[in-house]
């Protein structure tokens, strides 16, 4: 077949054009009737890729439905066995335009179908080159090669491999969602391990464990609880917002939460003023005690365990560094010994004033002692709890440094962060997970990214996005992957997102989103979300979701021509997510 014609095969003619809309057509299906005996002949099934001959253009259809008119049903059994009189009616959607001389595929329908014109069953080869061909990115300077992520091969058609530049694929955030047993961590692996043969970057955030030991070449760590292939990690908690710490500890509003407020910025002004060489001048006095003396005769004493002691000490002498030393304490982080807190609180913890001596605070309050009580046994708690062991234990490498390492060493390729062993309680997964996030985007926001770009990738999305902790009065919302969504792909920082749960995405962060790998669906309001999110996923394309395959996946995206229905690839068998259910025949019986 001569190549500017291969779109068109006369051999392969399914109809013609009966009906024109705007957004599909109708057309008469001939050779769609399975007959007794010759089902194998038949030709023209709901799925099938057509091609539309619009003179020097064609238009590249899906068909989504064949029906029998009305008027010749009833007597189609009777005729089953014999010769069939029937005339199979079909509609088929309008997905893009191909150009008949250079095969280019362009999104939208340039040219209209007009009724009469012919439908033809697309060629494999020649369907799959076209959309090959749109896909292509412009090369860079100095490039030889295009860098191409594989996927798969279109639906139904065989010889029909798809790839993708990583450009188009991951440049404007991807979300990977599917119902359980649709191939949605199959999926995710795929992409894993292709970004790691070509020599990318990037991190998994693991949920459940399940890709432990499956990205090739990867550096891996656990959080929690060491495993044998995952050493363990923590998050150095200095690097934890203050609005955080608040969230976690939800001091009240009338005595804690001031006291607490105090309590941080004294434990601030004690690391100001301890920094060498000393802006005042220090005396050691009994007991190992340091007085820092703002003025000639007012200071600010620091005990050896390093709180400031405050009863029956100067007021005046704690304002006047407070204000000297604002911009050494302007910080949002928690970069203070949170170890001492507890204390600190108890030493906030005094009259604001005394009879005696002017400017000085007065003797301990025990009534607000009293109130502060439980936030201290709060922050004990937490302090020795072994669910917040990521956060406030010093055990295992620090997660911030091996981010950094990774970032510059371009030897590595995939980091695997697992959560498996880190616990629910005190929604310690949602808080860890966002204060990664929040470190990642400010690399981001220093132009970290922009000579190497990352792929962040999220799975079980709907636990972490879109929440909130803390109570009314301290409420923080977990919203560090939803900015990276909205401001990360400027600097060179995009996301992937996985989950069962779309309605449960919020739509902002849905709307971010690019390329969409679509598996099955069974949930209405699941597959309502995916539609509203996609302007390019019609009612009609929805309409396969509920019956793809294990491993098949609509995808759709802006840089596609239309929605491509692909069986994935599986991953190669070392590759494959420890995603299977109970085992009832291994442990029952």
């Amino acid at each position: 077949m001569d190549p500017v014609n291969a779109l068109i095969d006369q051999d392969k003619r399914l109809g013609t054009v009966t009906r024109v809309s705007a957004a599909s057509i109708e057309l008469t299906v001939p050779l769609a009737l399975a007959a007794s005996g010759q089902r194998g002949l038949a030709r023209g099934a709901t799925g099938d890729f057509v091609f539309i001959d619009c003179d020097k253009e064609c238009i590249l259809g899906r068909i989504t439905e064949v029906a029998i008119p009305d008027r010749q049903r009833p007597g189609l059994e009777r005729q089953m066995e014999s010769e069939v009189i029937a005339e199979p009616q079909g509609r088929a959607q309008l997905l893009a335009t191909v150009s008949k001389t250079t095969h280019k595929v362009t999104r939208g329908i340039n040219v209209k179908p007009r009724v009469g014109d012919g439908v033809f069953l697309a060629d494999g080869s020649a369907l799959a080159t076209a959309i090959q061909e749109a896909l292509q990115g412009e090369m860079e300077p100095g490039q030889t090669e295009r860098l191409l992520v594989n996927l798969g091969r279109l639906s139904g058609i065989t010889d029909s491999f798809i790839a993708m530049p990583p450009e188009k694929l991951f440049g404007r955030h991807c979300g990977v969602f599917g119902a359980t047993g649709g191939g949605k961590s199959w999926t995710l692996s795929k992409l894993l391990n292709e970004i790691v043969r070509l020599k990318g970057k990037c991190i998994l955030f693991d949920p459940t464990g399940e890709f432990q030991g499956k990205v090739s070449g990867a550096t891996e760590f656990s959080f929690s609880q060491a495993t044998e292939k995952q050493p363990l990690a923590h998050f150095p908690y200095k690097k934890l917002s203050e609005v955080d710490l608040y969230a976690l500890l939800t001091p009240s509003a009338q005595a804690q939460g001031p006291n607490l407020r105090s309590a941080i910025k004294s434990l601030r002004l004690v690391s100001a003023l301890r920094k060498e060489p000393y802006r005042y001048r220090m005396e050691k006095v009994a007991g190992d005690h340091q007085q820092f003396y703002i003025t000639e005769n007012a200071f600010v004493e620091v005990r050896r365990s390093g709180v400031i002691r405050k009863a029956g000490k100067s007021r005046n002498a704690v304002s006047l560094a407070l204000i000297a030393l604002t911009s050494e304490m302007d910080s949002h982080h928690c970069d203070f010994d949170v170890r001492l807190l507890s204390d600190q609180i108890r030493e906030e913890c005094v009259k604001q004033y005394t009879n005696d001596e002017m400017g000085n605070y007065g003797q301990h309050d025990d009534f607000l002692l009293g109130n502060c009580n439980s936030l201290n046994v709060r922050i004990e708690n937490y302090l020795s709890s072994p669910e917040m062991r990521c956060l406030f234990s010093d055990d295992g490498v620090d997660i911030c440094a091996v981010l950094d390492e990774f970032i510059t060493d371009p030897n590595q390729h995939a980091l695997v962060l697992s959560f498996e062993h880190v616990s629910y309680k005190y929604n310690t997964r949602e808080l860890l997970l966002n204060s990664l996030g929040r470190y990642l985007l400010g690399l981001a926001r220093k132009n970290t990214f922009q000579n190497q770009p990352l792929v962040c990738f999220l799975d079980e999305a709907h636990q972490f996005i879109g929440r909130s902790i803390g109570d009314d009065a301290n409420q923080v919302s977990l919203d560090a992957f939803g900015l990276i969504a909205k401001e990360g792909r400027k600097y060179g920082l995009t996301t992937a997102i996985a989950t069962q749960r779309p309605r449960d995405v919020p739509s902002d962060v849905l709307s971010q989103l690019g390329t969409l790998f679509v598996h099955r669906l069974t949930n209405d309001r699941d597959r309502e979300t995916i539609e509203r999110a996609c302007g390019d996923l019609d009612r009609d394309a929805a309409a396969f979701i509920p019956s793809l395959a294990q491993g098949e996946a609509i995808v759709v995206g802006p840089e596609l021509p239309a929605p491509l229905p692909i069986l994935i690839d599986s991953p190669e068998k070392g590759q494959q997510p420890s995603s299977h259910g109970p085992r009832y025949q291994a442990f029952w019986g």
